[in-house]
């Protein structure tokens, strides 16, 4: 049975969300200096703020999918977007940094919604092939907003000043708010509540942990993640520190990588109907292991090169956008009665990949070319591997 029509503009608000929750978490990064001026605090200690909230952004997904399930789509993303806006009006009147640490955490724990309910909304109202464009288009938004992120937060600091972030931030919501009360139904009919509130929760989540399918997508993403995260947080120390590269030209470097996500985010949508979803994601996979594995072999075996790390990164990045989108949705579809759940924990699992991806390059030595790309090597092999060994179990999912 088909599903009926989606509400005119919905992918527009979602990708909207999406795009707003990275913008929320990085777009006043250009003020730090200004805010620690401001707030009497020292400057290194304000990275603290973008800490929080990722913590409440990554936990209360959690939350948020298996409520949704429970009681549906509509309050929960409604209801957690208000908090956004109140989390924003409340950073822009932070008057010391632990009014804006709560602020911020009050902010992620919001932002939340739009990533756990969202990704559900989209598997509720789409059928899978139209729902892995749409998490394509998506994806393609996500990969532009953290360029587009530091660019426009540098022209608010230096024209606004840094409160009007937060604002603005918290007006974009508001504005979209607006219009999901307007023009969102209910996408999900819950069946009547059976049993305690916390039992069905962990159910629903002892369900998709114990799942081979779910379990097959989840971990290729956060290896695809960690690999994302992983490589940015050592990159500027081997590129600019070791390497020589200028700021400037490091960004601009930097941002092709993310053209490459959007390269196959697109590619991703307008391929995916006519080879299928489980293509798209072996084509990714391929991808993800040449752009890792070649930078591996040509740093350590031929010289340490700006071009060859910056062209691999690209191909791998171009992995990442055919990969992405459809593994989502793979692992989101897994039961149709945990779309809320799994939308939920795969969120949770890209967050604790770009974690154990950051934290990993902060173990092995600074600067070091090699040390980067072995890493960075590692999460492509890893997610390799989990593909191969459960690709079966992944493709009786996609052929529902």
């Amino acid at each position: 049975m088909s599903k009926p029509p989606p509400p005119a503009g919905l992918l527009l608000l979602l990708t909207v969300l999406f795009a707003n929750g990275i913008l929320a978490a990085t777009m006043y990064l250009p003020s730090l200096p200004a805010i620690s001026e401001a707030l009497g605090e020292p400057v290194d200690v304000l990275p603290f703020t973008l800490t929080v909230y990722f913590a409440t952004f990554a936990g209360a997904q959690l939350v948020y999918g298996p409520l949704s399930d429970r009681y549906g789509r509509r309050p929960l993303l409604l209801g957690g977007l208000v908090i956004m806006v109140a989390g924003s009006v409340a950073c822009a009147l932070a008057e010391s940094l632990s009014a804006l640490l709560w602020a911020r955490a009050v902010q992620g724990l919001g932002a939340a919604s739009a990533m756990a309910t969202g990704r559900a909304i989209v598997n509720d109202v789409y059928e899978r092939q139209q729902a892995a464009r749409a998490t394509s288009v998506i994806s393609a938004s996500l990969a532009l907003a953290p360029i587009v992120a530091p660019l426009l937060g540098g022209l608010i600091e230096h024209y606004l000043g840094w409160r009007l972030n937060f604002w603005i931030n918290g007006g974009i919501t508001l504005a979209v708010v607006l219009v999901l009360v307007w023009r969102l139904p209910e996408t999900h009919m819950p069946a009547p509540a059976n049993g305690p509130l916390l039992r069905g929760i962990l159910s629903a989540y002892g369900f998709l942990l114990t799942n081979r399918a779910f379990l097959t997508f989840g971990l290729l993403n956060l290896g695809v993640f960690a690999g994302l995260h992983g490589f940015s947080a050592g990159a500027p120390a081997v590129l600019i520190g070791a390497m020589g590269l200028s700021a400037v030209d490091y960004g601009i470097l930097i941002a092709l990588g993310s053209g490459g996500f959007l390269i196959g985010a697109l590619l991703s949508s307008w391929l995916g109907g006519r080879f299928g979803l489980l293509r798209m994601i072996d084509a990714g996979v391929l991808f993800t292991l040449v752009g890792g594995a070649g930078m591996a072999l040509y740093v350590g075996w031929i010289e340490p090169s700006v071009t060859a790390i910056v062209v691999l990164r690209l191909v791998w990045a171009i992995g990442m956008g055919l990969a992405m989108p459809n593994s989502v949705v793979g692992a989101v579809g897994v039961n149709p009665a945990t779309l809320g759940a799994g939308a939920a924990l795969s969120g949770f699992l890209q967050t604790a990949g770009g974690g154990l991806g950051s934290a990993v390059n902060a173990l092995v030595p600074a600067g070091d070319p090699f040390s980067l790309s072995m890493a960075f090597a590692g999460t492509a092999v890893f997610g390799a591997l989990i593909w191969v060994i459960s690709r079966d179990a992944a493709r009786a999912v996609l052929a529902r």
